[in-house]
């Protein structure tokens, strides 16, 4: 019996696959053009709307928020203004854990909370790694020395500045005061630590918000002081979310925008109720 030549072979089998290929229907997209639909993006949006709640990481950060050391409970201004912001729209907020800085991305990013509830001023870097929505009001910053510090203006422009790496103040001070000589500290550096390097002669001058300041100065009465009461630059805060989820960040803007009237009027009772002034966070302005 005559044997086929393996090269016939071969191209018989190219031919019934080139067939085959011809015949056999190749999926493909739907032609959402025609109905004008377009594909559904999954969105952090789609399980607070399924489960009634928002997922919440946060600091211990006063007044902003506060836990007792004794039953875990957690209080404080933006604790308050974010509950009563969410049950106007039918929401409950939980607060799920504390989140350390370095945490704050992979805890959004992997579905462990919806949004960092502590309001940031944003630096390059954290814009680059979220979306900011909503509003917490405007935050000024001001110049604080030590209690007998003689500086003048003109000595600001070569005096030792402090701040915490990662944080706004730090890039604001390089660009502001250029010529100053610099005191960089760790991120995870407290705010009365931060202080206490005016306190212990390490630096003259720190560029920082007053909240904080307001709590180290009515801890340690007569260290510290403001240079003067303008303030350097104002900031809008806002909360961290996800990148890109464009639905959640206007279910989130709208929410917390404290330029509504009803968002501005809940924010200044509670600047009252916390005896903060407006020089220390005003709400948004239309």
């Amino acid at each position: 019996m005559k044997k086929t030549s393996p090269i016939v072979v071969f191209a018989i089998i190219v031919t019934l696959i080139m067939l085959a290929l011809r015949f056999t229907p190749i999926p493909v997209a739907p032609d959402t053009t025609k109905t004008g639909e377009a594909p559904s993006t999954p969105s952090t949006l789609d399980q607070v709307e399924k489960s009634g709640v928002i997922r919440c990481g946060y600091w211990v950060y006063e007044p902003f928020i506060s836990k007792d050391p004794n039953t875990g409970e957690l209080s404080g201004l933006t604790v308050d203004y974010l509950e009563q912001t969410a049950a106007r729209k039918g929401k409950k907020i939980e607060w799920v854990a504390e989140v350390p800085f370095d945490q704050i991305k992979p805890a959004i990013d992997y579905g462990r909370i919806d949004s960092f509830c502590v309001p940031c001023s944003p630096n390059e870097d954290f814009k680059k790694a979220f979306d900011f929505a909503g509003s917490f009001g405007k935050m000024p910053y001001y110049l604080y020395v030590p209690q007998n510090s003689t500086l003048t203006r003109e000595q600001l422009q070569t005096a030792r500045f402090a701040f915490v790496d990662g944080y706004l103040a730090g890039p604001k001070t390089s660009e502001l005061f250029p010529k100053a000589k610099y005191v960089s500290l760790p991120q995870m550096t407290s705010p009365a630590d931060l202080y206490n390097q005016l306190r212990y002669g390490k630096a003259d001058v720190i560029l920082n918000e007053h909240v904080s300041a307001m709590d180290y100065m009515k801890a340690n009465p007569n260290v510290i002081r403001r240079f003067d009461d303008s303030p350097v630059f104002t900031v809008s805060m806002s909360f961290p979310v996800k990148k890109g989820d464009q639905r959640w960040f206007d279910y989130v803007q709208t929410m917390t925008d404290t330029a509504r009237p009803e968002n501005k009027a809940t924010f200044l009772n509670l600047l009252d109720r916390y005896g903060l002034g407006q020089d220390t966070l005003a709400p948004e302005e239309k």
